[in-house]
């Protein structure tokens, strides 16, 4: 049995899924061109919502193509759309129609090509090192999301927002060109029937990993969707500066626990990395230095760094492989829901009553949330065994 990570198609996907994420990163911005165009904060996070809605609705599909047609033509076709309407971007200045359709039409292809290549991710490792596997794809992501605001910040001081979105583009292509060079992996796979996305949905075993899930994502989006305008206002540090302490942190975590990630207790870990990420957004809302905005960003990559390969072995491990496409649809779906309720909910609570609130309540939530989950785990653990069905 070969047990190596490194293999040439692991690599072909790890570089393109850095160079889509290299491209997303820089997306972090865009709600600062939708505010300088005259956008409110509310009205960002219902842009983000109304792509949040497609996403959602699409997902069903996504999955059902991933397992009945195969991760690499949904590669292709989502990852020529997405440059297309990256470049896009470039053609308003205005707040308009055209400027959220093509806008929605990146988020949707984007988390395509975030779902389909985790997915092929996921296939290509060997069973024994997959949690080990998965945390270290995950550095394509961490990256990326540490270079992202800064890189930019330059962008944006050299040409602007156009140029920003025309490299965003071209990085999207660069991805594509490696996609085409990844063999072709027969759809679905072993583990029963292929029984589709809501049975996935249903399963009793995943129940506490999506709530777990959604955790995280609304803390991640609520946190991406607002940070540049949070910054903004305070006038403390840079987007740039907060990114760059995020990911550097994220990337020495999961660099040094990718190989003990299945050596220790899981429930544990999940809980010290929840509480972190919550404790991120109490030292934001507190913040009104450089200082504090740098060590919010050092918890949330802390947070960032344990939970999301823990998270992604869940669903892979806990999912049946003929489902495995569906699935990990529905494990991102998550993310297009917390778009969905923590951007509009977050944006009225700020232009109510501030960031300081705002972000309090995050962390309150996000914390409660925690307790919750590990009820449901441990009464789960105290019925007998579960099957994957």
């Amino acid at each position: 049995m070969n047990d190596r990570l490194f293999t040439r198609v692991f690599t072909l996907v790890w570089l393109a899924g850095l160079l889509q994420e290299q491209a997303w990163s820089l997306m972090i911005h865009f709600p600062g061109f939708l505010s300088d165009l005259g956008a409110s904060e509310t009205g960002i996070g219902l842009i983000y919502s109304a792509s949040a809605v497609f996403g959602l609705l699409l997902r069903p599909t996504l999955g059902r193509l991933m397992d009945n047609v195969g991760r690499r033509p949904v590669l292709l076709v989502a990852g020529i759309g997405n440059a297309v309407a990256l470049g896009a971007l470039a053609l308003p200045g205005q707040l308009g129609g055209f400027l959220a359709v093509t806008f929605i039409a990146h988020r949707v292809l984007q988390i395509a090509l975030f779902t389909a290549l985790l997915t092929l991710s996921a296939d290509v490792l060997p069973e024994a090192r997959r949690t080990q596997g998965l945390a270290i794809y995950g550095l394509g992501g961490l990256i990326p999301l540490a270079t992202g605001g800064a890189l930019g910040d330059w962008l944006l001081d050299v040409r602007g927002f156009d140029f920003l979105f025309l490299v965003a583009a071209a990085l999207s292509v660069a991805s594509w060109t490696l996609i085409l060079r990844v063999p072709v992996y027969p759809a679905g796979g072993a583990g029963g029937p292929r029984r589709g996305f809501w049975a996935a949905l249903g399963q009793r075993n995943l129940l506490p990993v999506w709530w777990l899930t959604m955790l995280f994502a609304v803390g991640l989006e609520a946190l991406f969707t607002f940070i540049r305008t949070f910054v903004d206002e305070r006038e403390i540090g840079s987007v740039g500066l907060f990114f760059l302490v995020y990911g550097g942190v994220a990337i020495v975590v999961r660099i040094l626990s990718s190989g003990r990630l299945d050596r220790f207790p899981q429930l544990p870990l999940v809980a010290v990395s929840v509480v972190a990420y919550a404790a991120g957004f109490a030292f934001l809302a507190a913040a009104g230095s450089a200082g504090g905005l740098a060590a919010g960003a050092v918890l949330f990559g802390l947070g960032h760094g344990l939970l999301f390969p823990i998270l992604t072995a869940y669903v892979v491990t806990r999912s049946r492989e003929a489902e495995r496409g569906s699935a990990m649809a529905i494990f991102t779906s998550l993310f297009d829901l917390a778009v969905l309720t923590a951007a509009p909910t977050v944006g009225v609570i700020i232009d109510w009553r501030g960031y300081s609130v705002a972000f309090g309540a995050m962390a309150v939530f996000i914390v409660l949330g925690l307790v919750g989950y590990v009820y449901w785990e441990r009464l789960l653990a105290g019925n007998r065994p579960m099957s994957t069905g």
